[in-house]
């Protein structure tokens, strides 16, 4: 049996009666009377595309960049943007640095900026010319060249300087208030003596000039003092704290200290007044026996007697104080008158 071929049908009657649209022209011919393109113009076009700031180009359409160029623009926009602030804010910071530059430069040279006034306060042996040297400051200098921190650290290092507060005000002033070390003693050293501060610490050998109305501390082994550490902060503070315990007991103006040995047990031995008279502490605590010292002191001047040594380091008996009375020496007898010499009448 023959097989025969249909044609299909057409869905929609309409479509059989239309007429076939015209073909959409070629993207890249030139429509008609278009002006053709000449180097000048590409020229301008690259000049007006270069000078344009990126984030008022427009991302281009599909139709003018081809598909898929707009979503890359899209992806790229955004970095170059943030690309663009990155370098303004950048040259914005390297134009501050140099403004600053030169800043610093015209404040460190300028004499405006020079030192006028320098104030000096709190010294009692320094004079103001030392304190003014030993910070490094003189008039005339900038004000700027050397800071609080840097005064007060080149201030500190004097022997005689304890502490420095250094305040600048501008244009041209310093303000310096120092406090200085106070000698309580002098601890002899082998052959070489030092001044013992307030605070119980060594800050001096002493010198012509330093003060040497202060009681010795005498006995010390150099070489233990200077190898042992704790051995050297426990006699420094026991110093200080025997001299305190001494003005507390009310000694210190009616029987002046003049010599405090140590013992190589570390037990200690006063040499007070005048006479130098000998008083054995032993070991502390030294208030209780200070105050015991001192009654027995009142107690013999109702007798108008006055003691060669006091012995206060009785371990068995704590109560107990042993006293010497020094020996008057016997009165001289005066000498007998020689009788006048008679004399003869010559008539």
């Amino acid at each position: 049996m023959p097989r025969t071929t249909r044609r299909p049908r057409s869905s929609s009657p309409a479509r059989a009666n239309e007429e076939p649209s015209e073909a959409p022209p070629p993207r890249n011919r030139r429509l008609p009377g278009a002006a053709p393109r000449t180097k000048a113009r590409d020229d301008a076009e690259a000049m007006a595309v270069a000078t344009t700031p990126l984030a008022s180009v427009p991302p281009p359409s599909d139709d003018e960049a081809g598909p898929g160029l707009g979503a890359l623009w899209a992806r790229v926009r955004g970095p170059l943007v943030a690309l663009a602030k990155t370098a303004v804010v950048l040259a914005a910071l390297a134009g501050a640095v140099a403004v600053g530059r030169l800043t610093r430069d015209y404040v460190r040279t300028s004499p405006a900026f020079a030192i006028e006034t320098i104030t000096i306060a709190g010294q009692e042996r320094l004079e103001e010319d030392a304190v003014r040297e030993a910070a490094g400051l003189a008039p005339g200098m900038n004000v700027f060249e050397l800071g609080p921190e840097d005064v007060r650290a080149r201030l500190v290092r004097h022997p005689w300087i304890a502490e420095a507060e250094v305040e600048r005000r501008l244009p041209g002033t310093f303000a310096i208030e120092v406090r200085e070390h106070e000698a309580v003693a002098v601890i002899a050293l082998g052959d070489e003596l030092y001044l013992i501060g307030r605070d119980g610490t060594v800050f001096k050998k002493v010198e012509l000039g330093d003060p040497v109305d202060v009681p010795l501390v005498s006995g010390v082994s150099r070489q233990r003092f200077v190898g042992d550490r704790a051995y050297r902060t426990s006699l420094l503070l026991e110093v200080v704290a025997l001299m305190h315990d001494y003005r507390a007991a009310g000694l210190w103006r009616r029987e002046p200290i003049g010599e405090m040995h140590v013992q190589p047990t570390d037990e200690v031995t006063l040499y007070v007044g005048d006479d130098g008279m000998e008083v054995r502490l032993g070991r502390g605590p030294w208030l209780p026996k200070l105050r015991k010292l001192r009654r027995v002191l009142e107690r013999l001047d109702e007798t108008e007697s006055r003691p060669e040594y006091v012995v206060l380091d009785n371990v068995r008996r704590p109560d107990r104080v042993v006293v010497r009375l020094r020996e008057e020496p016997d009165p001289t007898p005066p000498e007998p008158e020689e009788p006048a010499a008679a004399t003869e009448d010559a008539g």
